[in-house]
């Protein structure tokens, strides 16, 4: 993967930009072209400025399995303080060592396959209800509403917060917390990044509620199961950790919403797959209500799932900082530099994937099977065991998207609305078709009600 530093070894390829700024403006503008377009120029690393930092940004299976050495790369102090701001502070991509493993220990209690068993039938309840009022309506614009169903799923299993005001005024909240992570720390009153420092006040505060009414009630969630986890020496969580690691679930898993996009946009212009899920939905192996088991019996959608989580606009980089000059690639990275990990660029590689623009889910069947060309080749939700810096819910996002997929190819048909403008809106956070995805859902006339 690399070797020990040498002093023969130069610094990697690339521009630092303007003075102050760097290329900080062209990242914001499409961050995802940024990383592509330097990859493809320069290879596995090249350098930049971003935010004030000297920056080595890395893609690739072997940058993957760098990113997770906590010997060369650290988390603290790796996020720009704007962004790290945003995040409510110290939660745990921001960790390191053994407070990371305690916080990961208490988190992972939300997690547990018990855990994602009982919130499976929620899961298939909310995605089910919601394709329904759907269909119901005519025309709608899916992105507002997958936006919807995301935090109203997570809010549901994570927090027992139930459809209501409090759920309305926490997806406004972040909407306005969203805009102020893809913009300039700038502190003015009315700019994003204030709007968003508020709103995420306002977050933090309901979820402190929440959190204090299920310390004095338990319930069957995510929260009650992390708030009665201990770590190896007995310790449960704070009532600031809990309001942290809230927040960064719902921010992490808010955003499946951009993996359901990418799904309708990739099984319209691949109707024979979609036809291979209806297909596979509809058989013994899709028993209707989902299990876990019945999942894991299910091969179309599991590689349908993992194409569109490969190919999917998430957010284009993880944080790092180099905790000691280390080389990577025939490159030196100077220690305290920032190290930025190009999420989906990693997934472009071609020495990994085959046509790798091209949305082909057969490639993580047999016999190809692209993804165990490299340990560290399918990462999309983090690389290294649960324990590390993989995210927490890296079972439980996948699973709400294969619920996604299963009730829309086994009862749904999705008809995007023409003329208009699928391209993204780059400088957000996940990127959004600019229209908003404007599309009819029709109920199929098929037996589905029957078996429900």
């Amino acid at each position: 993967m690399s070797k020990e530093p040498s002093s023969r070894a130069p610094l990697p390829p690339g521009t630092m930009g303007l003075p102050l700024l760097g290329e900080t403006l062209g990242a914001l503008k499409n961050g995802f072209a940024f990383v592509e377009a330097g990859a493809r120029r320069h290879g596995p690393i090249f350098k930049t400025s971003l935010f004030g930092r000297k920056t080595a940004v890395i893609t690739g299976p072997e940058a993957s399995a760098l990113f997770i050495d906590s010997a060369r790369v650290q988390r603290s102090g790796a996020m720009p303080p704007h962004i790290q701001t945003l995040f409510a502070g110290a939660s745990l991509p921001l960790l390191d060592g053994q407070e990371h493993r305690d916080r990961k220990r208490l988190v992972l209690a939300a997690f547990t396959r018990d855990a994602l068993a009982s919130y499976l039938p929620v899961m298939q309840r909310l995605v089910g209800g919601s394709f329904e009022k759907w269909s119901a309506r005519g025309e709608v614009r899916l992105v507002p509403e997958f936006k919807q169903l995301a935090i109203e799923t997570i809010a549901t299993t994570v927090m027992g917060i139930s459809r209501g005001p409090v759920l309305d005024r926490l997806l406004a909240d972040y909407e306005v917390v969203g805009g102020g992570f893809a913009s300039l720390p700038n502190p003015l009153p009315g700019s994003a990044f204030t709007r968003a420092r508020k709103a995420l006040d306002r977050i933090l505060a309901v979820f402190e509620g929440i959190i204090r009414e299920h310390q004095a009630e338990p319930a069957d969630d995510g929260l009650s199961r992390m708030l009665a986890a201990k770590t190896e020496g007995g310790r449960g969580i704070t009532i600031e950790e809990a309001k942290m690691e809230l927040h960064h679930i719902v921010v992490a898993g808010l955003i499946v919403w951009a993996w359901f996009v990418e799904a309708i946009l990739q099984l319209g212009k691949h109707p024979e797959i979609r036809a291979r899920l209806a297909a596979e939905a509809a058989s013994g192996a899709g028993s209707w209500p989902l299990t876990l088991e019945a999942l894991e019996k299910m091969p179309v959608l599991e590689t349908v799932s993992m194409e569109v989580r490969r190919l999917a606009p998430v957010v284009f980089v993880g944080f790092g900082k180099a905790r000691e000059t280390f080389e990577f690639g025939g490159y030196t990275v100077p220690k305290g530099w920032a190290v930025l990990w190009g999420l989906r660029s990693s997934h472009l590689r071609p020495e990994i994937y085959t046509a790798p623009e091209e949305f082909d889910p057969a490639r993580f069947a047999p016999p190809r099977s692209e993804q165990q060309r490299h340990p560290c080749a399918f990462v999309p939700n983090g690389a290294g065991p649960a324990t590390g810096h993989k995210c927490a819910g890296y079972e439980y996002a996948p699973l709400l998207l294969q619920v996604f997929l299963a009730e829309l190819c086994r009862g749904y048909d999705v008809v995007l609305q023409e003329p208009q403008d699928l391209e993204r809106s780059w400088s957000r956070v996940p990127p959004e078709p600019r229209e908003g995805l404007r599309a009819v859902v029709r109920k199929k006339n098929s037996t589905r009600e029957a078996s429900s």
